[in-house]
Parts: structure tokens; sequence; C-alpha cells
């Protein structure tokens, strides 16, 4: 009988392995010859057409399957902007349509875009905006306003209200399910451990939050001001005081220029370009024009090394599967690093840098071998939406520093957080614990107990220690002394201009800013040069595997709970002490809206 369960198991399994493989092949079929398509040439008289949504990633894998399965756009952030480039020069362009929906992009990536328009803007060519969704809120009007002119559906909404930033705390939680929080934190500002002991916020972290939404404001009242004529007063009067929402509002505030469908657009955009009016719009989307551009082929090579997502031990996640999503492994970023450094040709290396920090030895690991390629060629540091706390720690082994206005930087600080667990599982769980040691903090970092006074001084002596580290680390690359580090340190957060008036940066603008001071420093010919990316970002059935290697150990866990009750706390432990060593990351998660 047991002969023919394992029988019958192993052919089910067999089947199903068989089924599974068969459908991804079927797939991955399609998506080839999908991407096997080659797109139509670029016809004269052609209008390109962006059509823009949800986040534009820094980088894209370009496997078929990945865009067919995963969404993921046929373009990153800087083929965007190389895009708006090229086609401002390219006859066969006649104007550029621009229709932004449902934006969740950060106001760094959001500036990028827009001066990217303003470039195309500066070919004389017209630029037209529109609604495609029947909604538009402060980030797609941020975008439409570099327009000539900008048309909504009669009846869309505009949501003109303002920003806000809103933090969820877990005191309350912990409190009533008795987990308390063990954490030593170096900074006054270092907010990302206030969510565990806290129900609302700090008044040193209400402070950085309200001066980094005012600078985001401020961006956005002077660009509308300008874009429309108006003073920045009448802008924010309007935010603050009528509230609009409507298109018939927008346009009685003169924030568009009409109240068009999208028929009535496409007539306004051909008759900009000389058509007649029985003639028909061609038009080009951003992912074909984009496909159609290659970059330059140089034996001169600048490499980009990207670092994305919350900085790690390890190998790095893209996020594309993972709900935890982007992560930037040391052992990953570490290799791609020497593999540039050693690549042929390569002259000079940008780190472009989106990361809010992590783990603070992975952040050392990195700037180490930033600092030894930093001996052989001239590297550039490029911060994207944000390259805080570890994000800046690894910063400091550049020689020039660029953010954009709004990026988020600083949080020179660090914390350590642990929690004890004995009372949730004592009292409500029904378990107890006890234990047999060599020494009497032997079981310190089990989360079964509190920590002594002397054991919670240990630790935040090492907590100082690695703060102290940081802040000679900035102090060696800024040229301060560590008592001026740490008057703008503290774990307090700023944005990029903030960060260049304190001496943090030294420079505002992106990417392309960045690749300037690259060539400079190497003394390349400003076109002659090519630009090569690491890491690769990694396939759909790339990040399948390293899904499934975590799903496969997760499950396994909760497969065990039945034959073994200490999997279960081994579960909570994990979820509750991913933090449980010093961290040199950002306060918690910033999204503006």
């Amino acid at each position: 009988m047991k002969f023919l369960k394992v029988l019958t198991a192993s052919t089910l399994g067999a089947l199903l392995a068989f089924g599974v493989i068969a459908f991804f092949g079927f797939l991955l079929l399609i998506a080839l010859a999908a991407a096997g398509d080659s797109q139509p040439p670029v016809r004269p008289g052609s209008v390109l057409v962006m059509d823009l949504s949800g986040a534009i990633p820094e980088q894209v894998s370009g496997d078929p399957l990945t865009q067919m399965l995963l969404d993921e756009p046929a373009y990153d952030v800087h083929d965007l902007q190389r895009a708006l480039e090229e086609a401002a020069t390219d006859d066969k362009i006649d104007a550029l349509w621009i229709r932004p929906f449902n934006m969740t992009e950060s106001w760094a990536t959001l500036e990028a875009i827009r001066r990217s328009i303003d470039t195309f803007k500066e070919s004389g060519k017209p630029v037209i905006a529109s609604g495609r969704n029947f909604y538009t809120g402060e980030a797609e009007y941020y975008l439409a306003s570099a327009a000539d002119s900008i048309y909504m559906d009669p009846e869309a909404i505009f949501e003109f209200n303002g920003f806000a930033m809103t933090s969820m705390f877990y005191k309350g939680l912990f409190d009533k399910l008795g987990i308390e929080p063990i954490i030593i934190r170096a900074g006054d500002y270092k907010g990302a451990v206030e969510p565990y002991t806290r129900e609302s916020l700090s008044p040193e972290n209400r402070e950085q939050l309200q001066a980094y939404i005012d600078d985001v404001e401020s961006l956005f009242v002077n660009a509308i001001a300008d874009a429309r004529n108006m003073s920045a007063d009448k802008v924010e009067s309007m935010m603050d005081n009528d509230v609009l929402f409507s298109a018939v509002d927008a346009a009685e505030h003169g924030l568009v220029d009409g109240l068009l469908f999208n028929d009535q657009v496409r007539g306004r955009i051909g008759a900009s370009i000389g058509l007649d009016p029985d003639e028909d719009l061609t038009t080009v989307t951003l992912s074909a024009y984009s496909a159609q551009i290659r970059g330059s082929v140089s034996s001169n090579r600048i490499a980009v090394v990207h670092v994305t997502g919350a900085m790690m031990a390890g190998s790095s996640d893209a996020g594309g599967l993972a709900p935890s999503g982007a992560m930037a492994g040391s052992d990953t970023i570490i290799r791609s690093i020497r593999t540039a450094r050693e690549r042929r040709g390569v002259q000079a290396m940008i780190v472009r840098i989106d990361s809010p920090g992590g783990l603070a030895p992975a952040a050392d690991a990195m700037l180490r071998e930033i600092e030894i390629t930093s001996e052989s060629m001239p590297v550039i540091i490029s911060m994207g939406d944000v390259a805080a706390s570890g994000g800046y720690w690894i910063a400091t082994g550049g020689e020039h520093i660029v953010a954009e206005s709004t990026t988020l930087t600083g949080s020179i600080g660090v914390f350590s957080m642990f929690f004890d667990l004995s009372a949730p599982l004592e009292d409500r769980v029904g378990l107890a614990f006890d234990t047999v040691e060599s020494g009497p903090s032997a079981d310190m970092f089990s989360g079964y107990r509190d920590w002594t006074r002397a054991e919670r001084a240990s630790l935040e002596r090492f907590t100082d220690i690695t703060y102290q580290a940081f802040l000679e680390k900035v102090a060696a690359a800024r040229g301060m002394s560590t008592e001026e580090v740490d008057k703008i340190a503290r774990g307090r957060v700023w944005t990029g201009t903030d960060a260049v008036d304190v001496g943090l940066v030294d420079e505002l603008g992106g990417l392309a800013v960045a690749v300037e001071r690259a060539v400079e420093a190497a003394k390349l010919d400003s076109t002659d040069y090519q630009l090569v990316s690491y890491p690769a970002t990694p396939s759909f059935f790339q990040q399948l595997g390293m899904t499934s290697a975590v799903m496969s150990r997760t499950l396994a866990t909760w497969m065990g709970l039945a034959d073994r009750p200490d999997a279960q706390i081994d579960m909570l432990r994990s979820e509750l002490s991913r933090h449980g060593q010093v961290q040199a990351r950002m306060p918690f998660d910033i999204t503006v809206r």
C-alpha cells in the first residue's frame, strides 16, 4: 500500500511539473513571438504619444515574458529621457502628446521626467497634454503643466488640494499583544523606530517630514506658476482655499486651456502641425519609439551601477515577484562593481542610488568596493528618489554627488531593534520557556525574554560605535569635522536642495548631469562614450526561481506547524526581528500624495 501511495504521488507530481513547464513554455513562445515582431519605422509627420502611468522603474529587464506577465514597462526612466532627447531632433517627430494617468512615481522621478519634457519643448515643436482616465491629480498635472496646451474631458475630476503624508503606528497593537520592542537609536531624528514606540510623530520627525512636504509643494507651486503665467501666491491660494475638484473649475481658474474629448484633442494636435481637418493623425507610442533608439557604441565606457532597494546581505532581489519589493544585496552589488571596474574600456563609474539604506555592515561592504574602484577611475554618485542612511553611507565613496531637488537623502543615523515576544507567547499561546546557558546573556537574542540593563547598555555602545563610524566616513568624504557632521546628521532626512546647502550634496540634477561629470572627470570626448548598466535585471524565470525558493522555505515552515510547535515562533520571530541588527535605514517609507 505504501508503494502505491508513493507511486501515485510521484506520478501526479511528474504530471503537474510537466503541465507547469508546458504552460510556461507556451507563454514563453507567445512572448518571444511578440518580441520578435519588428517595430514599423517611424513615419514622417508623427506625433510621439507619451502614456505615463504607475511607477517608471530605474531599470527594466527587456524580458518579453516579464513584460507580458508582470506588466513590466518596455522602457525605464532613462530610456524615456533618451527618447525625448532623440525625438527633439528627429525630423520625423512633429509634436509630443503627454497623457499621464494614475501616476504613483516619486517626486524626484517626476522632476526628472518633466525636465526631459522641457528639453523636448526647447525644440520648438508643439507639446500638448490631456487626461486619459478622467482624473488628474497633482502628480499628473505637474507633468501636464510642461505642455504648451492642456486639455481635459468636460466631466473629468481635477484634484488640486495640496499634499499629505500619513504614517501608521503599531504601539497600540503591540501593547495589546504584549510585544515589547527593545530599541536603541543614534540620532534624535531617526524616526524609523517610531511606529513601534509611539502613537504619533515626534516633534523632530514631524519637523523633517514637514520640511520635505513643504519642498515638494514649493517645487509644484513654482512649476505651475511659471507654466501658467500666475503668481505662486495665486497657485497656493487655489490649493488652500478653492480646493478644485472638476475640470470646469480648472478651466475657470486658468489651469487648463480647454475642455475637449479625445477626438477633439487629436484635431487640435493635427491643426498644430499643419494637418487638414480630414487628415488622420499619425502617432507613435513611447514604447515603440524607445525600442528603435540605439545608444551610442564606443570603446570608451561609463559603467552605471544601480543600487536599488533596501540593503541586505547576500543576493539582490529585483522585486518583481517579491512582496517585499526590491532589495539591494551586498554580494550582488559588490560583484557588479568589481565586474564593471575590470571590464575593458570602462573609464569611469556612476553609482546610481535609489535606496533608503538597510543593514549597516552590508552598506559598509559596498562602500569598500566603491572606494577600491575610486583608486583607479572617477566615481560619481547619482541619487534617484531616495539615497538616505545606508544609501548615503555608500555615497561617501564618490568624488562628486548629484541629487534631484526632491531626493530624500541624509538620515545619517543608525538604530538597533529587537523584540521581546515572551508575554504574548506565554499569556496568549500558553507556551513556557526554560533555558540552560553557559552565561547570563547567552540567550539575550532569543526573543523569549526582556533584556537586562547591562545588555541594553552593551547594545547602546555598539550602536553608538556604528554611528560614530558613520560620522567619520561622512566627515572624511565631505571635508568636515565629525562635530560639524553631527549637527546635520542625527538621523535627519534632507531634500536634495537642502542637502546642497548643508554640504551633503554637490549639485542638483539627474543622471544626465552625473554622466557629464563622469565624462569630464575621465577626460572623455562628450560625443564618444557608451553607458553600460549593472547589475542585469533578472528575467521572469530568474525571478520565479528566487521567489520559489523563498516560498518553499515559508511553506515548509508552515507545513511543519503541526509537528513542530516552535515553527510558529520561528515565523513570528522572523517577521518581527528582520531589523535585528544595527540598521542604517531611513525613517519608514515616505510617500507624498
